[in-house]
C-alpha cells in the first residue's frame, strides 16, 4: 500500500530546498527526490517526513499527506511522530554518558544492576545488552505479549514478563535482534542515575543537545498526528497500545529537524567523547572475530557501495527510518504514520540515497 502525499508542484519542489543552496546541482536532486516521492507517495492517506541534508545543511525537507485522515489535517515537516526503535541509539548513548560518567562499565555484569539478573550463572554484560548478544528472549514475541501490550506496565513487571524465559543462545555466542536488551538497559539508567528514565534522558540527553521536539512518550499521545495501519486493503486507525512497554527500546517521538540535530552532534561530537561515538557505530564482533554488522543502537551496513549507520523503527501506526553516509556527510530521515506503508520508510531512505550520493 503507497504511504500518502500531497501532489505537489515543480515550485513546491523548488520549496523543499533552502534558498541559499538553490544551486543547479542541488535544485536538480530536489526535483529528482520530490518526483521520486511522489510515484509513491499518493494523496489522501496517511503520510510521511522526509528530510534530506548535506554536510549538516538542508537540502530536502517536506512533509506528504494528512495527519490525521478523517478532518484532512495535512502532516508538517515540522511534526513529531512515534519512531520505535530508533530509540534505541538514544538509550545506548545515554549508556556510554554514564560509562564516560565512571557510574558503569560495559563490561559489567547486568546482575549487578538488577536483581532479577543477579544469579551466579547470569553471565550477561551491558555490552552483551547493546549488542543484542545476550540471548534473552525478545518479549515482543513472547507468548500472551499482545493481550497485555494495553495495559501500562512498571519497569520491575516487565522485566518479570520476560526474565524467566529461556535463553536463546548462551551470552556473546549470536546476534539476535530483542526489544529486551534494550528494555534492560533503561532499567540501568534508572537504577544508576536515580531517575525515571524518561526524565534522565529529557535532562541528560535531549536538552543539552536543544532537541526540542523530543520526548520518551510514557502517557496518552498527543493528538496532532495520528498513527495508521492497513486491514484489507483499508487504511484505519491503529490500535493504540501503552507506551510503558515499547520504554527504552522504542518509546521515542521526535521529528525530522531533531534527528538531524542529532546527526550533527555525533558527527561534531557533542554529548560523547569521540570515542565513543565511534565505539556505538562499530560492528561488534563475536567472540572478536565475527562482525555481526550491529554496533550499539546502530546497524552497520553497506548501501550502494557506501559505508552507512542505520535504524528504523516499527511501532503499531507508525514506521520510520535514520540513514547516516559518514564519508559524504548525507543523512536522511523519512517518518511515517503508518506502519503499512509500501515502499516502507527504509526503501524509500535507500532510494533516497541512489539520487543523492556522489556517482
Amino acid at each position: 500500500m503507497a504511504l500518502l502525499g500531497a501532489c505537489a508542484t515543480s515550485q513546491a519542489a523548488a520549496d523543499a530546498l533552502p534558498a541559499h543552496t538553490q544551486d543547479d546541482g542541488a535544485a536538480e536532486r530536489v526535483r529528482a527526490i520530490d518526483a521520486m516521492l511522489q510515484r509513491y507517495l499518493k494523496p489522501g492517506v496517511p503520510g510521511a517526513v522526509v528530510l534530506v541534508t548535506d554536510h549538516g545543511v538542508p537540502l530536502f525537507r517536506k512533509a506528504y499527506g494528512l495527519a490525521k485522515v478523517s478532518e484532512n489535517v495535512a502532516l508538517d515537516p515540522g511534526m513529531s511522530l512515534r519512531v520505535g526503535s530508533i530509540t534505541k541509539q538514544f538509550t545506548a548513548a545515554a549508556i556510554m554518558l554514564l560509562a564516560e560518567q565512571g557510574k558503569l562499565a560495559l563490561s559489567d555484569k547486568v546482575g549487578q544492576y538488577l536483581p532479577a539478573f543477579a544469579g551466579a550463572d547470569s553471565q550477561v554484560t551491558i555490552e552483551h545488552l547493546l549488542t543484542h548478544t545476550s540471548g534473552i528472549r525478545n518479549y515482543t514475541e513472547l507468548p500472551h505479549f499482545v493481550e497485555r501490550m494495553n495495559s501500562d506496565v512498571s519497569v520491575e513487571d516487565g522485566i518479570a514478563f520476560f526474565k524467566d524465559a529461556k535463553p536463546e543462545f548462551a551470552q556473546g555466542d549470536r546476534f539476535a535482534y530483542s526489544n529486551s536488551n534494550y528494555f534492560l538497559l533503561g532499567a540501568i539508567i534508572e537504577r544508576v542515575s536515580g531517575m525515571p528514565y524518561a526524565d534522565f534522558m529529557a535532562r541528560n540527553v535531549f536538552e543539552p543537545l536543544q532537541l526540542t521536539h523530543t520526548r520518551i512518550e510514557t502517557g496518552a499521545a498527543p493528538a496532532d498526528v495520528i498513527g495508521y495501519t492497513q486491514e484489507r486493503r483499508k487504511v484505519t486507525v491503529s490500535p493504540d497500545y501503552s507506551m510503558r512497554w515499547p520504554y527504552a527500546a522504542g518509546a521515542l517521538r521526535t521529528s525530522v529537524d531533531d534527528l538531524a540535530l542529532w546527526d550533527q552532534a555525533i558527527v561534531h561530537n557533542k554529548l560523547l567523547k569521540p570515542e565513543s561515538w565511534q565505539r556505538m557505530a562499530t560492528s561488534y564482533r563475536l567472540h572478536g572475530v565475527r562482525a555481526t554488522g550491529y554496533g550499539y543502537g546502530f546497524f552497520i551496513r553497506s548501501i550502494r557501495g557506501r559505508a552507512a549507520i542505520e535504524h528504523g523503527g516499527d511501532i503499531g501506526g507508525f514506521s520510520a527510518d535514520m540513514m547516516r553516509f559518514p564519508q559524504e556527510e548525507i543523512f536522511i530521515a523519512v517518518l511515517a504514520n503508518n506502519d503499512a506503508g509500501d515502499p516502507a520508510p527504509d526503501e524509500l531512505a535507500a532510494k533516497i540515497a541512489a539520487l543523492v550520493l556522489p556517482r
